[in-house]
C-alpha cells in the first residue's frame, strides 16, 4: 500500500512538472526594478558579451528595441547578478533557437505577428501553426488546454485540465517528442506574449500555471506527463524568467495529504511558487465559455492577489 502512494506522489509531482534549480523573477517585478538599479550596470555588460550571439538570433527573440533588450536580458540575469551564468544561458538559449528550436521560435514569431496584426489578439494563427497541430489541437480544443490574461491584465495564465484530455488517444497519436515541440511552441508564444504585457504595463509579466488535476488516473500511461516535464525543463532553460507560480489544483485528498507531507523538503523558493488547492473549475469545455474563464481569473487573482 505505501509503495503504491509513492508511486502516486511521483506521477503527482510530474504533472506539477516542478520549477527546476534556475534564476528565478519575483512574481510582482516591475520592469523598472528588473532592469534599474544594480541591475542596469549588469545588464548593460552582458548585453555586450552577448552581441555577437544575439546578432545570430535576429528576431528569434522579442526585442524590437533597446529598452525591449534590457528586459529580455533581465529575465537570464534573474535576482543573483551571476553575470557568468546569465551570459551561459543567453547563449545557450540562443544556441537552441537558431539550430534545433528554430523552426518552433519561426513559426511562434510569425503566429504572433499574424495573430496581431489587426490589433485585437486572434488565436487562430497561434494554433494554425503550432507545431503537429494538426493532431493536437482537437485534443487541447474546448478549454481543456487554456491560456488567457489574468484579471489585472498583467499577466498570463496557462491552465490545464489534465482530467479532460484523452491523454492514451493523443499519445498514440504523436510521440513524445511531438507534444514537448508543441508545449515548447507554447513557451515561445508566450514569451511574446508577456514581452507585449511588460512593455504595456510595465509589470515584469509571468505565466501562472493551472493544473486541474480532477478525474486524472495518475497511474495510467505516463507518456503525456513525461512531455509535459521535458518541455517544462527545457523551457525554463530556453525561456528564463517567465514561470510565475504553479497552482496544482483538486488532488485526490489522501494524496494531496502525502504531496503536502513533503512540501517542506522542498527549497523555500519552489515553495514559493507551488500551491494545492481545491476549487472547481466547472464542466467538461467551461474553459471555453467568457464566464469559464472569468470564474478561472477571478479565483487566481483571489488566491494570488
Amino acid at each position: 500500500m505505501m509503495l503504491r502512494l509513492l508511486a502516486l506522489a511521483s506521477c503527482a509531482a510530474a504533472l506539477v512538472a516542478p520549477p527546476t534549480a534556475r534564476q528565478a523573477t519575483r512574481l510582482q517585478a516591475t520592469v523598472a526594478e528588473a532592469t534599474g538599479g544594480a541591475n542596469a550596470k549588469l545588464i548593460d555588460d552582458l548585453a555586450a558579451r552577448t552581441k555577437d550571439a544575439r546578432l545570430l538570433a535576429d528576431d528569434l527573440i522579442p526585442c524590437a528595441d533597446d529598452d525591449d533588450l534590457k528586459t529580455w536580458l533581465a529575465r537570464f540575469l534573474g535576482d543573483d547578478g551571476d553575470v557568468d551564468a546569465a551570459e551561459a544561458k543567453v547563449r545557450e538559449s540562443i544556441e537552441w533557437r537558431t539550430g534545433e528550436g528554430k523552426k518552433i521560435c519561426e513559426a511562434a514569431r510569425d503566429a504572433v505577428n499574424e495573430a496581431t496584426s489587426e490589433g485585437a489578439w486572434t488565436n487562430k494563427p497561434v494554433q494554425e501553426k503550432a507545431p503537429h497541430g494538426s493532431k493536437i489541437n482537437a485534443f487541447f480544443a474546448e478549454g481543456r488546454v487554456m491560456n488567457l490574461r489574468n484579471k489585472k491584465g498583467d499577466g498570463l495564465i496557462y491552465a490545464i485540465r489534465a482530467g479532460d484530455i484523452d491523454d492514451k488517444a493523443l499519445m498514440s497519436a504523436v510521440s513524445v517528442e511531438e507534444l514537448a515541440d508543441f508545449f515548447l511552441y507554447a513557451k515561445a508564444i508566450n514569451e511574446r506574449a508577456c514581452a507585449s504585457l511588460s512593455k504595456r504595463t510595465g509589470a515584469l509579466a509571468t505565466v501562472t500555471t493551472v493544473n486541474d488535476l480532477a478525474g486524472v488516473d495518475l497511474l495510467g500511461d505516463a507518456s503525456f506527463r513525461n512531455a509535459l516535464s521535458a518541455a517544462s525543463k527545457r523551457g525554463d532553460a530556453y525561456f528564463p524568467g517567465l514561470s510565475g507560480p504553479t497552482v496544482l489544483l483538486n488532488l485526490p485528498r489522501l494524496l494531496g495529504a502525502l504531496v503536502k507531507l513533503f512540501t517542506p523538503l522542498f527549497p523555500e523558493s519552489v515553495r514559493a511558487k507551488l500551491r494545492f488547492e481545491r476549487h472547481e473549475l466547472g464542466e467538461a469545455g467551461a474553459l471555453g465559455t467568457e464566464s469559464g474563464r472569468a470564474n478561472l481569473s477571478d479565483y487566481i487573482a483571489d488566491l494570488l492577489g
